[in-house]
């Protein structure tokens, strides 16, 4: 045997042995956990990404699987929560709201196959049981065990109301009201299950209900539909659980919402204008060389000039120039005019070059791929600037962007005016749409810094994508940026004449 076949066939054995190691990693069963059970689902391998067999994994947990589209799509019931998966497509429907999972949904062997690194975050917001997913040895574990806060019961009693936190054991907790009738339960140590307890508002009492978890502690918030004047606690046992009293003879089903009053005078005659980054923050810049800060700026100053001519509302910058400005100093310029609209402007920007449009966004936790790489990409100045400050020796005491009450306290700021802000974003929604001829990314929810510290309506609007090389030339032209503050004004316009005359 030559040596030239030698070599030939050593390279055979060793690209047979990679491909038949690669066929087996690419069809190994991942590890299914639940209640200290493990069994395996079907699984493959596809660009490194591991997919997982939905329809086995129905099978295991509640819920319903159909096909609603042989080979094409596919929906998932559980839990309340109605799945709708397109193949082929990252993007599914979760009863009336559309997600990006990032991977497609995939059929294979007459199953549907998703993305378990991905698509977990989904499923666990709508299961009681805790879901999550371990790339590194390739196990999903449910867990109804994980929980020690776990469920919420509101009871309207002769004399008031009682509200129950049930917990696994005894744990330390503290009660306290806050603005807007809210009343919030701190519990030490906490994993609460938040799913089951978000699914227990009863509109007849409760405006909203939010569970916010942090490391080493738990919140859940309450607002009621009616003013809270006293309220008593204890922890008791049988089941263990924290007992909230609230002593009111006319707290009834039939009790009024009374909207969180808008601004100190209840008249809406405040705007305050925010420019987006600045000075040392520069933004996205565009493939040109086109800087986010500047487009913000020359934005912000078209629809200042438009609010001053009309003469109707007092306007107020952040910056009206080329300068840094921190959080701490956006909003101590917002709340010291008395604001009573926030507008902050920005440019989008994304990997994807061909990205295109327009997104207006308010306050509240991120509902998808999308809204989070809008968060995360507004906020990346921010979190340098907080963790540079906690790391400075002259400032040792400094902000820092991982403080979990000032988390949950910053998430109780947002929902005050949450549904007012979800509003005015709806409205200059609705105007771009008439006045804009780039395409509508709709409106999105996300946890934006420069919004929450600001006491008021607010919103954040994406105007165009500076990182496309088409909007990048849009946003650098006047007429555009004229189009823009104009739909804007028209929305606030809109608010006004909506929120005055309750």
């Amino acid at each position: 045997m030559s040596k030239n076949f030698a070599n030939v066939r050593i390279l055979t054995l060793v690209m047979v042995a990679v491909a038949t190691a690669f066929i087996q990693h690419a069809e190994a069963k991942v590890r299914l956990q639940v209640s200290g059970t493990v069994e395996q689902i079907d699984s493959y391998d596809d660009n490194g990404i591991t997919y997982v067999s939905l329809s086995q994994l129905a099978d295991e947990l509640e819920g319903t699987l159909e096909w609603v589209m042989l080979g094409h799509q596919v929906s998932y019931t559980v839990n309340g929560t109605r799945f709708i998966f397109l193949i082929g497509s990252p993007f599914f429907r979760a009863n009336d709201s559309v997600f990006n999972m990032t991977y497609p949904a995939l059929y294979r062997d007459g199953q549907l196959f998703v993305s378990p690194l991905t698509f977990t975050l989904f499923l666990d917001r709508v299961l009681p049981e805790k879901i999550t997913w371990n790339n590194d040895d390739q196990t999903l574990r449910v867990d109804s065990e994980y929980f020690n806060v776990t469920d919420l019961s509101i009871q309207a009693k002769s004399n008031g109301l009682l509200i129950e936190l049930f917990l696994s054991e005894a744990m330390p907790y503290d009660v306290f009201v806050t603005e807007g009738n809210w009343v919030n339960i701190s519990i030490r140590d906490a994993s609460l299950n938040i799913a089951r307890i978000e699914s227990r508002k009863d509109d007849r009492y409760l405006i909203a209900v939010r569970a916010h978890q942090e490391t080493g502690v738990g919140q859940v918030s309450l607002q009621l539909r009616r003013a809270v004047k006293g309220w008593h606690h204890k922890l008791v046992n049988d089941p263990p659980r924290i007992q909230i009293s609230i002593p009111d003879v006319a707290f009834t089903a039939d009790s009024i919402v009374t909207p969180p009053k808008l601004g100190p005078d209840n008249k809406i005659d405040v705007i305050v204008i925010d420019p987006g980054h600045g000075g040392q923050d520069y933004g996205a810049i565009g493939p040109k060389g086109t800087r986010e800060k500047d487009v913000t700026l020359a934005i912000a100053r078209h629809l200042s000039d438009l609010i001053r001519k009309d003469k109707v509302f007092k306007v107020v910058m952040t910056r009206n120039s080329d300068k840094t400005l921190t959080l701490q100093e956006r909003a101590d310029i917002a709340n010291s005019a008395g604001c009573d609209l926030f507008l902050s402007i920005h440019a989008n920007a994304s990997p994807q070059k061909n990205a295109r449009g327009w997104n207006v966004f308010f306050l509240a936790p991120a509902r998808n791929d999308s809204a989070r790489a809008v968060e995360q990409l507004e906020n990346s100045y921010f979190l340098r600037d907080a963790t540079a400050a906690k790391n400075d020796d002259d400032n040792p005491d400094g902000p820092s962007p991982d403080n979990p009450i000032v988390n949950i306290l910053n998430e109780m700021i947002m929902t005050e005016f949450q549904a007012e802000s979800n509003d005015l974003a709806l409205m200059i929604d609705k105007e771009f749409r008439k006045e804009l001829e780039t395409p509508s990314r709709g409106v999105d929810q996300a946890g934006f810094f420069v919004l929450n510290n600001v006491f008021t309506p607010s919103v954040l609007i994406e105007t165009a994508f500076i990182s496309n090389a088409g909007e990048e030339r849009l946003l650098k032209q006047s007429d555009f940026q004229k189009q823009v503050a104009g739909a804007v004004y028209a929305a606030v316009k809109r608010f006004k004449a909506k929120y005055e005359s309750k």
